[in-house]
């Protein structure tokens, strides 16, 4: 950045520390792709990155008053993604041990997850729940969370949107999260399944 854009950053913070929504608009437009690929690095899981990357720009527009001019934007968005996305991970994690533990009755190691991951019982549900998608969207799912292949990796294996891949992965996400609503406390195991990289 030179000379120049720094000052113009700088006005931009100011501003932004106004509440100028304008200013956060282009500070948005400025460092979202990079902030979001930092988060993806971490997550290697599309649909979460996008969600968290909104939560970034969430905190850093609730919290635009206690943000310095002086100091680099680009190190405080780097640190503020770095938190919120260890957060999400730490908190996933606990929350599918938990259900798990319970699930199961008893009390387990840190090696809950895997145990249960090795679990035929768990793999045949999964499977049965996968096979109850359309084709192509059983396809999809397979292709992003089995074999984290990205969205466009996908789009052009398939000759397709990454809009439609996006579609079909949000569908399929919200069918069997539903349906594992149904399956005494394995809610948590496929969540994971759903954002296994995200460990």
């Amino acid at each position: 950045m030179d000379i120049d854009e720094n000052l113009l950053e700088k006005e931009l913070l100011c501003q932004l520390h106004h509440g100028d929504m304008q200013a956060f608009d282009i500070l948005y437009h400025r460092y979202s792709q990079i902030i979001y690929a930092n988060i993806l690095k971490f997550l290697k899981d599309e649909t979460s990155a996008e969600d968290l990357l909104q939560d970034v720009f969430l905190r850093i527009w609730e919290n635009r008053s206690k943000i310095d001019p002086e100091q680099s934007f680009a190190a405080f968005l780097f640190t503020c993604s770095r938190n919120i996305t260890f957060n999400f991970k730490r908190r996933l994690k606990l929350e599918m041990e938990s259900e798990i533990q319970l699930a199961y009755g008893a009390s387990e190691s840190e090696n809950t997850i895997d145990k249960v991951l090795d679990s035929k019982e768990a793999m045949a549900l999964v499977e049965d729940l996968l096979s109850r998608l359309p084709k192509q969207r059983q396809k999809i799912f397979r292709l992003s969370k089995l074999e984290g292949k990205s969205y466009q990796e996908i789009a052009e294996e398939m000759g397709i949107s990454i809009a439609t891949v996006r579609d079909h992965i949000v569908k399929a996400n919200k069918f069997i999260r539903s349906g594992a609503m149904q399956d005494n406390g394995f809610s948590a195991l496929l969540l994971l399944l759903l954002l296994h990289s995200a460990q």
